[in-house]
């Protein structure tokens, strides 16, 4: 009699291979687990380093250079790490390593530590060098190369601006340790090298309304750091060439007004605004050219009148010695 064979139900029906399908099940959602975890971690923003506190360690060089380290003390250069504007953006950063190199002295990538708060006498003149000063002798070139290395956005301006190509540095304007201007102001900084422009502004209406050389040549922007951080800064122009921006920044209610109207809008002239300040404004500029034009005229006639005096003084010098040798000579002859 033939052996009846009873068909088998559940999962013994399945072939063996069916029998892996729970392991795979868990294996696959860890390694999907994983996969999603990995992007999301390493896009993460690094987090922000423990706060940057005052440390002990001070330059070296002030027991010999007491005057240079005293007027350090009290610039930018100095408070470059604790300055609270810095310290609000470093906290905002995403990069803060690229930030500490510049603002710190000494940082070190890798342990994100640094030798001392600031931007002190080693940032710029190199580690200290045992034995100086008798055996090894600390130098600076005086070179805009040696600011570059944190003010790179300034030195690019810098570098294509007509001051580069006629060799004025960095330090021919401003103050090494003080980070001050030479001159102590910008008025005579400017004037220095531009003083007809200087002359010629001061009797404009831009100079009756104190407005200078600075205000427009070098006009403070907010700019993105060249690092990687993304920081915004205000910084002050360095190609000292006036954009059409830099109008637009005080007179951006008069400069092509016609292109901003809308609908029945009228053009409204600059000088309905203020007629009256305008009025004299131009009244004042028309005296000051006025009262130029009479002391260039002065200027002229006294130098042609100072002219006139040497030289009628020196023909009749000459003509005297004459009459005086040609006395002499008689009286010799007729002795």
């Amino acid at each position: 009699m033939k052996k009846r064979i009873l068909p088998t139900s559940g999962w013994r029906a399945l072939p063996e291979v069916w029998l892996l399908l729970p392991t795979a099940l868990v294996i696959g959602l860890v390694l999907a687990l994983s996969g999603q975890a990995t992007p999301a971690s390493a896009s993460k923003a690094p987090q922000p380093k423990a706060e940057v506190s005052l440390q002990e360690a001070q330059p070296v060089c002030q027991s010999c250079h007491a005057n240079e380290y005293a007027v350090w003390k009290g610039s930018s250069h100095a408070s470059a790490t604790l300055d609270p504007v810095f310290q609000a953006e470093l906290a905002k950063s995403g990069n803060q390593d690229a930030c500490l190199k510049c603002h710190t002295t000494g940082f070190d990538t890798g342990s994100g530590k640094f030798m001392s708060e600031g931007v002190t006498c080693e940032a710029c003149h190199g580690p200290f060098k045992q034995g100086h000063p008798a055996a090894e002798t600390m130098q600076l070139p005086m070179a805009s190369d040696t600011c570059r290395m944190c003010h790179e956005a300034a030195f690019t301006e810098w570098e294509a601006s007509k001051h580069a190509a006629q060799k004025i540095e960095c330090f021919d304007c401003h103050l090494a340790h003080t980070q001050g201007l030479r001159t102590g102001s910008e008025e005579k900084l400017c004037g220095a090298c531009h003083s007809n422009e200087q002359t010629q502004l001061a009797h404009s209406r831009h100079g009756i309304n104190g407005v200078n050389c600075t205000s427009c040549h070098m006009a403070q922007e907010m700019k993105t750091t060249a690092n990687p951080s993304g920081m915004q800064v205000q910084v002050r122009n360095h190609s000292f060439a006036v954009g059409a921006d830099v109008c637009n920044g005080c007179h951006g209610d008069t400069i092509h007004t016609s292109a901003k109207l809308t609908g029945s809008a009228q053009v409204v002239p600059a000088t309905e605004a203020h007629p009256q300040e305008d009025t004299k404004a131009q009244d004042l500029e028309g005296q000051v050219n006025q009262l130029q034009k009479r002391v260039v005229a002065l200027r002229d006639a006294a130098v042609l009148g100072l002219g006139l005096a040497f030289g009628l003084g020196g023909f009749a010098g000459l003509l005297g010695g004459i009459i005086v040798m040609v006395l002499w000579q008689h009286r010799r002859r007729s002795a």
